[in-house]
Formats: structure tokens, C-alpha cells, sequence
């Protein structure tokens, strides 16, 4: 009986420890991505419905030259993220339609102009700012 509560135990305990240093790694890495990359704010043109999803589909298979792609999102997603007041403040300031936070490894050799020229290069891309310039209203 007692070998058989062991055996629960360790049955239990043994994925329970494997899920938690799993799920440890996973949010290091996320945590690691988003403070290592630079934010930009791209404009799609008036006629492209994309999803953030479909977005960062289609920019992995554009020529970024060295640049790493770590993730797309909403710039309205990316407005939740930020404090309540702030969130009020930059979507009356700023349009949100077809825009949206592209995320880039900030180990990179390129300009802000070069960057700008290579997501402005993209088909389909009509504006592409450093997304802390573009808030800020600052080129």
C-alpha cells in the first residue's frame, strides 16, 4: 500500500516538475524576446485587410535582409499592453486602422532609415516609423 502511494506520488509529481520547467523556459524566452527587440510601426495600404497573423506571415517571406522578425501584433493590441491612461490617450491621438507593431531584434547593423527602407520596400507597406519616434511625433 505504501509502495503504491509512492508510486502516485512520483507518477504525479515527475510530469508536474517537467510542465512547470517547460512553461519556465517558454516565458524566459518571451520575456528575453520582447526586451531585446526594437518596435515599429508599419502601415499597410488602405486596400489590404491583413491580420496580424497573416501579416507576420507575409513578412517572413520577404527579403529582411539581417534583420530577425520576432513577432507581429495589432497596434491596437499593442495599446492594451500599455496603462490604462495611456491607452485612452494614444488611440484619440492616433489611428490604429492598418497599422500595426512589428517586433525586430535590436542586434542588427542597419539605420533607422535603412529599416525603414526595408519594410517600406515591402508590397504593400506604405509606411513603416521606429514606433517610439512615431508616438512621439519625431522622425
Amino acid at each position: 500500500m505504501k509502495t503504491r502511494y509512492i508510486a502516485i506520488i512520483i507518477g504525479v509529481s515527475i510530469p508536474a516538475i517537467l510542465f512547470g520547467l517547460f512553461a519556465l523556459v517558454i516565458a524566459i524566452n518571451v520575456s528575453n524576446m520582447l526586451e531585446n527587440s526594437e518596435r515599429w510601426m508599419v502601415k499597410l495600404e488602405p486596400h489590404l485587410d491583413l491580420s496580424d497573423d497573416q501579416l507576420e506571415s507575409q513578412l517572413r517571406n520577404e527579403p529582411l535582409k539581417r534583420l530577425t522578425l520576432y513577432r507581429v501584433e495589432t497596434l491596437e493590441n499593442y495599446y492594451e499592453s500599455l496603462e490604462p491612461n495611456w491607452i485612452r490617450q494614444a488611440k484619440e491621438t492616433f489611428g490604429t486602422e492598418n497599422r500595426f507593431v512589428v517586433y525586430v531584434d535590436e542586434r542588427h547593423e542597419y539605420s533607422k532609415q535603412q529599416i525603414r527602407e526595408i519594410f517600406t520596400n515591402i508590397d504593400g507597406i506604405k509606411e513603416s516609423r521606429y514606433l517610439h519616434d512615431w508616438l512621439l511625433n519625431r522622425d
